[in-house]
């Protein structure tokens, strides 16, 4: 256990370190919000229509950035060589590597995107639903991002087949997400979505590590 969070502060300093990868990818979520109303061309309606699955869709292609190269650069420098050497469970490695860029990319992500959206006078109920949606979604996203980075790890060719065979494992997320993001968990209580999401982080919480952590393996073999 104390492996565990010493990796996530150690892997959280390094991004601190570097800091441009970091603040690329919140600065890509914070530009991409606040250019729709010049999309829409100020049309409030139909941006309110279509404001959360677009907030979805940008916060999926926000992590996706972040995630596709997460054990690259140690792979490359040899440091998860040492890490493998010193005993530390591959799937150690990997949940620290997708906590620690949750907290770096997807937590920041939630925390600004109620805020931003105050900028579209949407309903107060509505903000709370996309932060606790935001919330139980993003983790499943980034696990799911880092089980293909870790499959793609070392591959010259045919990293985008595997790519493209993990891409429909984000679409249930974006399509309960974006459906619990305009239901009424405060006044109508937790909603199915809510509940099918959690289910879903559950599952991916149980078996992405063991996944990740094997991909992972197979390159030391």
């Amino acid at each position: 256990m104390l492996d565990f969070f010493n990796l996530i502060i150690s892997d959280i300093k390094i991004s601190l370190r570097k800091k441009n990868e970091s603040i690329i990818s919140i600065l890509f979520f914070i530009f991409s919000v606040l250019i729709l109303p010049i999309i829409f061309q100020g049309d409030q309606n139909i941006l309110k229509k279509f404001l959360i699955g677009i907030i979805w869709f940008i916060t999926l292609l926000t992590i996706i950035f972040s995630v596709e190269k997460l054990f690259e650069n140690d792979y490359e420098d040899g440091m998860l060589d040492q890490i493998y050497i010193s005993g530390i469970p591959m799937e150690t490695i990997f949940l620290s590597k997708s906590l620690s860029i949750w907290i770096i990319t997807c937590l920041p992500i939630i925390i600004l995107s109620p805020l931003l959206l105050l900028l579209f006078n949407l309903e107060t109920d509505k903000l709370i639903n996309i932060f606790v949606s935001l919330l139980i979604g993003t983790p499943i996203l980034c696990l799911i991002g880092a089980v293909t980075s870790a499959l793609v790890l070392g591959f010259n060719k045919g990293s985008s087949v595997i790519s493209l065979i993990t891409l429909p494992l984000y679409i249930p997320v974006l399509i309960f997400g974006i459906e619990a993001s305009n239901s009424g968990i405060i006044f109508n209580g937790i909603g199915q979505e809510f509940k099918i999401l959690i289910g879903y982080l559950l599952i991916v919480i149980a078996i992405s590590p063991w996944i990740g952590g094997l991909a992972l393996k197979l390159k030391y073999r």
